[in-house]
């Protein structure tokens, strides 16, 4: 038996080393680089959460107190320009030092403000002004005795009486003016101590100027205010050199003068005395 050698295209490693096709050389640098990818992903979302929960408490203290007093100091100015009264009045024969309020703006943009003079229930003479400016639409919006009793009703007082106004001649115009009587809202030694007061009402609507003072002022004791004395208050009112109203500075100017309510001379009654001896001494 004689063996035949055979032809190198027989063999099927005749070529050399067995090597691997291009495209699965390119599969398989894919899947490593896929693999690659998913692994970096879910390394970094591991530490994602790590990373913001240690940077968390630190931003945490700063960022809950800031839209509760980020605010605070630009409106505090405004707050306390607010705050500061556009008028005068001196009476210091009623209270050296009168309290001045304020109420909250009206919606067209106006301010009252409020100067009270002693208290209603001593018995001493007691003055409350409201001053409203700009009036807006509120400028002669109700009428003389309902506006009264809304007014009264602010400072505690409810109306009991009122009679008809008739006019009240000052500087600044011509003045509603009514008697009223007035008595505590709240019951208590208080109201029971002062009772019922006879007072004055008054009120200006001045549209050229857009604004409103209504007030009350009672005397001393029962008796009402005089209204020749009440003249002498209102024409005291002034508008503050503060204020950037040229209208309202000239039609209230600040004026110097005795007492509205100054007690009458002791000379007044002297002659009366001196008559009544002179007669007991020829009888």
């Amino acid at each position: 038996m004689s063996l035949s050698a055979s032809s190198g295209d027989d063999l099927p490693y005749a070529s050399g080393p067995l090597r691997a096709r291009p495209l699965g050389n390119l599969a398989a640098v894919s899947m490593g680089v896929a693999a690659l990818l998913v692994l970096l992903a879910a390394l970094a979302f591991v530490h994602a959460p790590s990373q913001e929960a240690a940077t968390a408490p630190a931003a945490a203290p700063t960022a809950s107190p800031a839209p509760r007093y980020a605010n605070a100091p630009a409106s505090a100015p405004a707050a306390l320009a607010e705050r500061v009264a556009a008028f005068g009045l001196e009476a210091p024969e009623i209270d050296k030092d009168p309290k001045i309020t304020f109420d909250q703006p009206l919606p067209s943009g106006g301010r009252q403000e409020t100067h009270a003079f002693g208290a209603f229930d001593t018995g001493r003479p007691y003055l409350r002004l409201d001053i409203l400016q700009p009036a807006g639409e509120k400028l002669g919006n109700s009428d003389f005795f309902l506006d009264v009793a809304r007014h009264a009703a602010q400072a505690g007082l409810g109306v009991v009486r009122i009679g008809q106004p008739t006019p009240l001649v000052t500087r600044a115009g011509a003045f509603e003016a009514a008697e009223i009587k007035l008595s505590l809202r709240e019951g208590g030694v208080a109201a029971a101590a002062a009772g019922e007061r006879s007072c004055l009402a008054m009120r200006l609507v001045n549209a050229s100027l857009s604004m409103e003072i209504a007030g009350i002022a009672c005397g001393a004791g029962a008796k009402p205010i005089d209204r020749r004395a009440m003249g002498c208050l209102l024409d005291r009112i002034y508008y503050l050199p503060a204020g950037d109203n040229k209208a309202l500075a000239r039609s209230f100017p600040k004026t110097e003068g005795p007492g509205c309510l100054a007690a009458a001379p002791a000379s007044d009654g002297e002659p009366t005395k001196s008559a009544a001896k002179k007669r007991a001494a020829r009888h």
